[in-house]
């Protein structure tokens, strides 16, 4: 149920209702030009029939601020059917009794919200529907002023929640249809499915079983409508957090974990050792550093391979090229990316390159968080993140003067106020604040890794060139995305780059050694 709806569905009191000082709306047309019957305590002018001194009949009561009452009148307060507006912008239109909303009526708020259905001495109870200014609905039972008994809720994003309410909350067992064409029938809990349910998908596919807090957990079936590429056609287990209990894997993390702490340290050791040292017949040497830091997904893992590849074959960094990488498939032959591996790699780099002149490739690639922290995370194990502020103070450390940084995660833009200067290049996936897309367990690629390194840089005269081909085709991507249905998210990552004044100078004197 969204914040604004939920907001929305409060009891109103008719505390001042009745208060006709305070009302103050345009007439629907002008006062009549006549002496009224009787004037009120508080400034009304009422037209219409009197008994014993009391309004009573059909009337009008007026006031000089344009706030009207015009209907039934039963012994001086509003009885039958009626049209009421306020100063505040609220119009009732419908039955009175005793001077309160009572039977069939339409309320309709300052902000837009519409209540109509029945109404039970000024409260809005019984059968109804309710309409929010920004779309959302509401058509069932009410019990003052909000969805209670059964009753369809359709969210602003199209979403909608069918069940039994209590005082504005779904509980229990109801039918759920998503925008994305998921559909659900099962337990619920503070709008997320929790407990048995029945869950499908756009595709067909179809789960069984136990949720916790909107995923898949505990004991449950998923039947797949098209083969798997292995040609299963079903997962069925224990599930946690949406993913299926692997006993094979929970093996491999746990042998992950042992191998770590006796070997991680000797793999660290003999790939720094390695490092080949500069080239003496080029002024400028090209060194790369690759970080691949989230191990729960393996695209990060396949896009450092990639590059190392790529670099190592177009741009003379073989033998100067070093990648850490958090992976469940690689412990045992590989060095980790952790903050001290990262800091150590550094300055390993450092001291063998000519710091006046060589150049380093820093490319990170992993999740973001809103803080500008890089996920650091390997299977069975809790790594501390690497902030903007950390890795800056890393790079100076280090010595290294002359730096080309590739950020691909969610809101790696924030990275580039920390690291700038005149001597780095600094180029992210993403704005400060904002997400970017494809970073899927099954991918080769994110969005813009795969639009930078694979499309535009090979075709483009340098590394600032390529960045701007490549944020056209995420942009393009995105958009057709958003257009197909294909993500939740409707704002553009916005890839974002700053070079420093010197740094291009430098690029273009190392390019034309490569010529």
């Amino acid at each position: 149920m969204s914040a604004t709806l939920r907001a929305s569905l409060r009891p109103y009191t008719l505390a001042g209702l009745l208060a006709f000082a305070a009302l103050g709306m345009p007439p629907l047309c002008a006062a009549p030009a006549k002496t009224p019957a009787a004037e009120t305590a508080d400034g009304g002018r009422y037209f219409g029939p009197l008994v014993a001194g009391k309004m009573h009949g059909r009337g009008r009561l007026e006031y000089a601020s344009g706030a009207f009452y015009e209907g039934g009148f039963a012994r001086g307060v509003f009885s039958g059917q009626g049209t009421l507006r306020q100063a505040s912008g609220v119009e009732y239109v419908g039955a009175f009794r005793q001077g309160a909303f009572d039977g069939i009526g339409r309320y309709a708020s300052p902000k837009g919200e519409i209540y109509a259905g029945t109404f039970t001495k000024g409260s809005f109870e019984g059968l109804g529907h309710f309409q929010s200014a920004d779309g959302a609905s509401f058509e069932g039972h009410f019990k003052h002023w909000r969805p209670h008994g059964s009753g369809k809720l359709t969210d602003t994003d199209g979403s909608v929640f069918e069940g039994e309410f209590v005082q504005g909350q779904l509980q229990g067992k109801a039918k759920v249809s998503t925008s994305d064409g998921i559909d659900y029938e099962g337990e619920l809990k503070d709008w997320k499915f929790e407990g048995e349910g029945v869950l499908r998908t756009a595709d067909g596919d179809q789960y069984r079983g136990s949720f916790k807090n909107g995923q898949f957990d505990g004991k449950g079936v998923l039947r797949y409508a098209v083969a798997q590429a292995d040609g299963r056609r079903e997962d069925s287990g224990n599930w946690t957090q949406g993913q299926l209990d692997d006993p094979a894997l929970d093996k491999l993390t746990r042998d992950n974990v042992e191998l770590a702490l006796y070997r991680q340290g000797t793999l660290l050791d003999r790939a720094l050792a390695r490092i080949a040292p500069r080239d003496a017949a080029k002024k400028i040497n090209l060194y790369l550093l690759g970080v691949a830091g989230d191990g729960a997904q393996e695209v990060f893992h396949r896009e450092t391979a990639f590059v190392q590849h790529q670099f190592d074959r177009d741009y003379g960094t073989a033998g100067r090229s070093l990648v850490l990488v958090n992976s469940r498939n690689t412990v045992a032959q590989q060095p980790m990316a952790t903050r001290t591996s990262i800091s150590a790699s550094l300055d390993a780099l450092g001291a063998k390159m000519d710091k006046q002149n060589d150049i380093l490739f820093l490319f990170l690639t992993s999740h973001g968080s809103p803080e500008h922290a890089l996920a650091l995370a390997q299977n069975g194990m809790d790594l501390h993140g690497l902030p903007a502020q950390e890795l800056a103070s890393m790079l100076k450390h280090s010595g290294i003067r002359w730096k080309v940084i590739v950020v691909s995660a969610c809101y790696a833009g924030g990275f580039i106020a920390p690291l700038k200067d005149d001597n780095t290049l600094i180029i992210t996936a993403a704005r400060g604040d904002r997400s970017s897309f494809g970073c899927d367990d099954q991918n080769d690629f994110t969005y813009f890794s795969e639009a930078y390194f694979k499309q535009s840089l090979p075709k483009s005269a340098g590394f600032a060139e390529a960045f701007e081909q490549a944020r056209g085709l995420v942009q393009a991507r995105e958009a057709a995305d958003f257009r197909a249905g294909d993500m939740a998210a409707q704002e553009h990552s916005e890839p974002q780059m700053f070079q420093g004044k010197a740094i291009a100078a430098q690029l273009k004197a190392w390019r034309s050694q490569q010529r």
